[in-house]
């Protein structure tokens, strides 16, 4: 019997332990389809080299959200978005996409931190690997 319950207890703490942890802006009023909504529009992307370094912005253009297909589409860096996905199973949204200079790929990723973009992009091609932020454009 009390190998049986140590067995049991290991199984439920394992299963506990393969649970996404929660979100630090997620509630229990936290709609993903709002979120991926709100991702339409326009950003400034600080694609700056270094902390100290100044400013070197870049548009990101959100036109539309397929709800259904969990993808994005629009342009960045003056490149289309050629693929897209959006991501909220874990109680915040991430957005991965593709775009080109046509010479290679670029993917990019971030996550919504408040009214913050903060993602990184990456390049092969150019052996390149940038973090950076974004915020909306003022109208």
């Amino acid at each position: 019997m009390k190998t049986a319950l140590t067995f049991a207890l290991l199984f439920v703490c394992a299963a506990c332990a393969h649970q996404a942890p929660p979100a630090k802006n997620a509630s229990a009023s936290w709609n993903p389809d709002v979120a991926m909504q709100g991702l339409v529009g326009s950003w400034v992307v600080d694609l700056r080299g270094g902390p100290g370094d100044a400013p070197y912005t870049q548009p990101f253009v959100v036109s539309s959200v397929d709800l259904a297909q969990r993808r994005i589409s629009g342009s960045f860096y003056g490149s289309d978005i050629t693929w897209s996905r959006v991501n909220t199973a874990w109680g915040k949204l991430v957005v991965t996409f593709i775009t080109s200079d046509g010479q290679g790929e670029y993917t990019h990723t971030a996550t919504i931190e408040g009214e913050t973009l903060a993602g990184s992009s990456t390049a092969k091609h150019r052996n390149l690997l940038v973090p950076w932020t974004a915020q909306r454009a003022v109208k």
